[in-house]
Parts: structure tokens; sequence; C-alpha cells
């Protein structure tokens, strides 16, 4: 099934944070989602099922030629898809996004998620030990 990319909105935060508490130990908040998407440096885009149930979404920032991947998830029972690389690569498409220095953490435990970002041209820059609290944080930038 082809499942297209698109901008979220206010009425997916909810579905949102359901997927982000189901995929993290620490996972923002409704409000904090909402707050984020306050801002209009941040951009949220997602895959749904017709039923309107995000089953993957990317959060990112980017302003003038810096931008940073905030979050990414994908729903366990939609992993090993494409869903994850389809959002990120749809991003790395936009205009905005072509000059920018680009920048993410992730966690030094999370293969799955380094193997997404090496295949899409992202590079370790730097670790931050321990911190997770209980892993470190890799560094990866793409430009």
């Amino acid at each position: 099934m082809d499942y297209p990319v698109t901008a979220l909105h206010e009425k997916h935060i909810k579905s949102v944070a359901v997927l982000e508490k189901r995929c993290f130990p620490c996972p923002w908040s409704e409000a904090q989602f909402h707050a984020a998407l306050q801002d209009k440096f941040i951009e949220l885009f997602g895959i749904c099922t017709a039923e309107e149930t995000v089953i993957a979404y990317l959060l990112c920032s980017s302003i003038n030629d810096y931008a940073e991947i905030l979050n990414i998830a994908t729903h366990p029972d939609f992993r090993q898809k494409g869903l994850a690389k389809k959002l990120l690569t749809f991003w790395l498409a936009q205009d905005h996004i072509q000059k920018a220095h680009i920048i993410l953490e992730v966690r030094a435990k999370n293969i799955p998620a380094q193997n997404l970002y090496t295949q899409c041209g992202f590079k370790q820059i730097h670790c931050r030990k321990n911190y997770y609290g209980d892993d470190d944080a890799l560094v990866m930038a793409l430009n």
C-alpha cells in the first residue's frame, strides 16, 4: 500500500502523541507538540492511514541555513516498510532545506535509526556521553 507524506496539523497532534509515547521512553506530551506547532520554524510531516491515524511522523526545524531533525518515529506494526526513509527523503527534498546544514541526535543503541541516517548521507560528527541518561547521543550531520 502506498502511503503519501502529508503536512500534519493540530488535528493530528493526539495521534502523534500516542505514537510518540509508544516509540520513546521519554516521549513529548501533546502540549509540547501543540507548542512546537506554534513555532513558525517547526515542520511536522507524517504518514497516516485512511482513518487519519498517524503511523509515522517527522518533526523538524529549519531557520535560514540551519535545520535539525527533532523526532522521527514509525509505529512498530509499520516498521521495515521504508516509511521513515520516505519521510526523511521527502523533507530533505524541500527547497528551503537544500543549502541547510542539518543535524540530529540519535541514541547510540538505536542502530536501525543510525543506518537510516547513514543511508541518507548523514555522518557522525560527535558523541555526547550519557546524554539520555542511559545512553549516549551520536550527533550526525548532513552538508
